[in-house]
């Protein structure tokens, strides 16, 4: 089993500041977000020593809640910074960006970082479109179109057209390619549509912040149209992505489970929320909607002492599938980072290095 830290430049907010999306910027404080990011670069210097094998990066916009509207810049700089870590991009958010764009800063960040980096390509949030102005029923449509045109434009030699629906270019000639081998990529989704897509391209699977049942959903689909395009995916192919609350002991790991409930999180304006209700693209690999968090809070599916986690991951592999879990060991925008940094230490001795077989 692989570990990846998912981390999100956690902004400490203060008691005061609104807890609604879109936060209003006003409410940013310089010094909070320069402290931030230091913290980000810290923390990840911190978790290469534990041994962690990735850490992640995503894309979001308008909140403290997770601080890399720019994931490209965040993994540059810690690249630098760092000396082995794999960094994974999970993800630039498809629909809303310029997919040649995604394509030639990957390529980029590839050359700087050979051997590094790992690609997650995805199609976000209905919040993400609100931000860029998006029509959210388009988002299905734009994400696979683009990420079409991202993987033809990491391996076609010769210079090409696109004349697509949603994206348009007279010429696409990438400078600099992609290394050899190419970095792993993935498509991230519980959609039946992401599990399709991954499966006929030959790329793995990410899913995220579900129960291990919907997830198992998700990549069973995803291996049998695998097969059916007559290719297996190993473990590492699949990525799980969740929160997990660790303690010295499962009491103490319920107790901080408590009072993260009673914390909550950035829900959505109520002027926005019939927008997002009435796209209802949320939807699991069954057709199903997922459940949406209470108060704007994920759910956390790895909750004990490390005995007690060590067997909830030995289920997930089981039966999700995964090899590689992308973990948060705190809820993104709570402000307990001592808290978060002992959960990474305990982590580091008393977890990881009993799930290496698993």
């Amino acid at each position: 089993m692989k570990v990846s830290y998912f981390e999100t430049g956690r902004y400490v907010a203060p008691p005061d500041m609104p807890r609604e999306w879109p936060v209003p910027s006003g409410s940013y404080d310089a010094a909070v977000g320069t402290e931030s990011l230091r913290g980000m670069v810290e923390r990840v210097k911190f978790v290469e020593s534990l041994g962690f094998d990735w850490i992640s990066l995503s894309e979001h916009h308008y909140s403290p809640r997770i601080l890399t509207p720019s994931p490209v810049v965040a993994a540059t700089w810690l690249a630098a910074r760092t000396e082995r870590i794999k960094i994974a991009m999970l993800g630039p958010i498809v629909p809303v960006s310029n997919p040649i764009r995604i394509a030639e800063e990957m390529a980029m960040l590839d050359t700087l970082a050979p051997g590094r980096i790992v690609i997650g390509l995805l199609r976000g949030t209905t919040n993400e479109y609100l931000s860029y102005d998006l029509n959210p029923t388009e988002a299905r449509e734009r994400t696979d179109e683009g990420m079409d045109l991202i993987l033809r434009a990491w391996t076609e030699p010769q210079p090409f057209g696109w004349q697509g629906r949603h994206f348009q270019f007279r010429t696409v000639s990438i400078w600099p390619r992609l290394q050899q081998p190419p970095p792993p990529t993935y498509a991230l989704g519980t959609s039946a549509e992401a599990g399709e897509f991954a499966a006929r391209h030959r790329i793995g699977l990410g899913v995220s912040y579900g129960t291990f049942e919907i997830m198992a959903r998700a990549t069973t689909y995803y291996r049998q149209r695998c097969a059916e395009y007559g290719w297996t995916p190993g473990p590492d192919d699949i990525i799980y992505r969740a929160n997990m609350i660790l303690g010295e002991t499962d009491e103490a790991a319920e107790d901080a489970l408590r009072r993260r409930d009673k914390q909550g999180a950035f829900p959505v304006r109520p002027s926005l929320r019939d927008a997002l209700l009435e796209a209802d693209i949320k939807r699991n690999v069954a057709g199903e909607r997922r459940a949406q968090p209470v108060g704007g809070v994920l759910p956390i599916s790895f909750c004990g002492g490390p005995d007690r986690v060590v067997e909830q991951i030995r289920q997930c592999r089981e039966e999700v599938g995964a090899g590689v879990l992308d973990l948060s060991l705190q809820d993104p925008g709570t402000g307990d980072t001592d808290g978060m940094l002992r959960a990474l230490d305990l982590f580091g001795r008393k977890v990881l290095p009993r799930i290496r077989e698993i």
